[in-house]
Parts: structure tokens; sequence; C-alpha cells
């Protein structure tokens, strides 16, 4: 009898986007082509959205291009100011703490950011996702099915 194995649900940083987006092949460009096809249930916020858009036409991205990722993921609303705050002494950089308020609503299995100094830092102190790197998080998930 074959196991069923279900999708995690992960959540993503705009770093990671941005990168995968600007370099398909990379560890980060995998993880998006694992969300189009539906073997990981990809979640971001409107703020990570939004960062994307910003961001993208600095990277020399279409905006087509981009518009096309994002209907392909889970978008969440913005985590409201109350629930952020509740990250204020564990979260340094102030601009990130809406990742683990958003990360903590959707009930994601892993945080997948490249920010090594602000938020995979973090990975010992936030104890209900596990706060990874693209390659570690494809490592993972490939040794465990």
């Amino acid at each position: 009898m074959k196991q069923k194995f279900s999708k995690p649900k992960v959540f993503f940083n705009a770093s990671v986007i941005l990168a995968g987006l600007k370099s398909p092949t990379g560890g980060s460009g995998k993880l998006l082509d694992w969300s189009k096809e539906k073997i990981i249930n990809a979640v971001i916020s409107e703020v990570v959205a939004n960062e994307v858009e910003r961001n993208a036409s600095k990277l020399g991205l279409y905006r087509s291009r981009v518009h096309k990722l994002l209907n392909s993921v889970t978008i969440l609303e913005a985590p409201n100011k109350e629930t952020v705050r509740k990250y204020n002494k564990i979260v340094i950089d102030e601009g990130d703490r809406h990742l683990f308020a958003s990360a903590k609503q959707s009930k994601s299995r892993y945080l997948v950011s490249l920010d090594k100094k602000h938020v995979l830092s973090l990975k010992n102190k936030i104890k209900w996702t596990k706060i990874i790197s693209p390659g570690k998080l494809i490592t993972t998930l490939a040794t465990s099915h």
C-alpha cells in the first residue's frame, strides 16, 4: 500500500521569491517550481507580495512574470499590528516581524528565507516552525519522501 504524504505548508520570505525569479535554476527557483507543481503549499503575506513587486524592477524582472508567480501562491492578508508586536522581543529587525506573525497565522511548517542575519539566525528561538534556507528545505523534503 502506497503511503500518502501531505504537502508541507511553506512560508516564503521575499528574498526567496526574488532569488528564485532571478535565478530559476538555484534552490529558490526549485522551490518556486515545487510551488507551481503543487509539491508544496507556498504561502506569503500581502506584505511579502508588495515587497516582491517593489523590488522586482530593481532586479530587471518583468512585472508579468512576477504576477504570474504571485498567482501560484496563497497570499494572506497582512497581519495586524497587535499580532506583529508579539515578536518585538524576539525579532530584532522591525521589518521582519511580519514574517513570523504571518507564518504563525498560516500554520506553516517551514519559514524559508535567505536572510542569515535577521531570520535564519532565529531558528533556535522559534519552536513552532522550522526556519530554514531553500537548500536545506530541498534536502529535508527530498530525504523525507
